[in-house]
């Protein structure tokens, strides 16, 4: 099993307020909001190549327009997080503030770089990962297109 501390170091690293582990009733666990993103079927909405010259800056910049458009990033700056490669952990509780936290610098030591985001209240999720040649970006609800940041 992943130590806790090299998670909570992991996303603290990447620009996020850690603030505990939890275990929250009524909410799904980590396994269950990644399953429909990790399916053969799930279509990206966002799809960044790695060749991309601004790919780490163009992530974290769709990371953040769909986690405040579709209501990942609860009204009080806060999301619970879980990192790919973390086993079994519960959420992560986290904040965020300025400068903006790095959604490209999300990665445990010696693992690719992916994790998903929960709104507080269950409703919205944000998914990072790092594919065999790009980086895909799911969310759900999908923002409307007509939402930019």
């Amino acid at each position: 099993m992943v130590d806790p501390q090299s998670v909570r170091k992991a996303v603290a690293d990447a620009g996020f307020t850690v603030d505990d582990f939890l275990e929250m009733p009524g909410l799904p666990t980590p396994m269950a909001v990644w399953q429909p993103f990790i399916l053969v079927s799930a279509t990206p909405t966002v799809r960044i190549p790695y060749a991309d010259p601004d790919a780490d800056v163009r992530v974290d910049n769709e990371w953040w327009r769909l986690c405040v458009h579709n209501g990942t990033l609860g009204a009080d700056g806060t999301m619970l997080l879980a990192v790919e490669g973390a086993g079994q952990l519960p959420w992560l509780r986290v904040r965020v503030g300025d400068p903006r936290p790095r959604a490209s610098a999300v990665r445990l030591p010696e693992e690719a770089g992916g994790f998903v985001a929960l709104s507080p209240d269950g409703r919205a999720s944000t998914y990072v990962s790092s594919e065999e040649w790009e980086t895909w970006i799911f969310a759900s609800p999908t923002p409307s297109a007509d939402t930019s940041a």
